[in-house]
């Protein structure tokens, strides 16, 4: 593994540059591999998949290669996906950016590279259907779908969360073939078997993931309703 020292002010500053700029939940934010609880042996293997894939760095994103994490509520597929993310981004830091800011500000590194970003399936189509009944986009919105279609590396969370419906299905469609047919590399996360998938979003889609992507199966139980007890 290539691994970066971030004791370098410089090296930790462009890290930090560039992972503010993914958009990542702030509940996700520190997500990474040493922080993940796999509390069962199907959560161990998933751990180590990913680790694996992880480790394969700028190679995946230069093919088009992603990942796609299943399994049920809770189970930290959100996680895993932010901890490879984060572990690429660690181990090949020189090779990433971020896009630049509409407000030009003079203190501020530019950094160029490959962008990534991290985007929920819903928010996503909701913006596009928003967009629709209003004929404008927000700037913002605007920004959010262009970095789901361009960005090298997107994590697009809980696909198949949308209600289903013939407009879902060609969205999602559209935005997956575009990454599929540019080979950019994506990393899915849902709840969805693979057949209540196909439902959501439909064959076509799936067929693409499929083709493209390391499965990751994380079971287990929810660790929401874990730390409950």
């Amino acid at each position: 593994m290539n691994t970066k020292d971030f004791s370098s002010d410089k090296t930790s500053a462009r890290f930090q540059a560039v992972w503010s700029s993914c958009g990542i939940p702030p509940r996700l934010v520190n997500a990474s591999f040493a922080n993940y609880e796999p509390v069962c042996p199907e959560k161990e293997q998933a751990l180590e998949k990913c680790r694996i894939f992880a480790d394969l760095g700028l190679s995946i994103i230069e093919q088009g290669r992603g990942l796609f994490l299943q399994g049920p509520v809770g189970s930290g597929k959100s996680h895993l996906s932010v901890a490879v993310l984060r572990a690429i981004l660690e181990n090949n830091i020189d090779c990433f950016g971020r896009p630049g800011s509409e407000w030009r500000l003079a203190d501020v590194p530019v950094y160029d590279g490959y962008y990534c970003s991290m985007i929920s399936a819903v928010d996503y189509v909701g913006t596009i259907q928003e967009s629709f009944k209003t004929g404008r986009l927000k700037a913002s919105d605007q920004r959010m779908i262009t970095r789901a279609r361009s960005d090298a590396v997107l994590i697009l969370d809980d696909i198949g969360a949308k209600k289903p419906s013939r407009w879902v299905e060609e969205q999602m469609y559209a935005l997956i073939d575009l990454r599929y047919r540019m080979k950019r590399s994506t990393f899915f996360t849902t709840n969805c078997t693979l057949q209540q998938l196909e439902s959501q979003i439909g064959c076509r889609s799936v067929s693409r993931i499929m083709e493209t992507c390391e499965g990751v199966r994380v079971g287990g139980e929810d660790w929401r309703k874990r730390q409950k007890v």
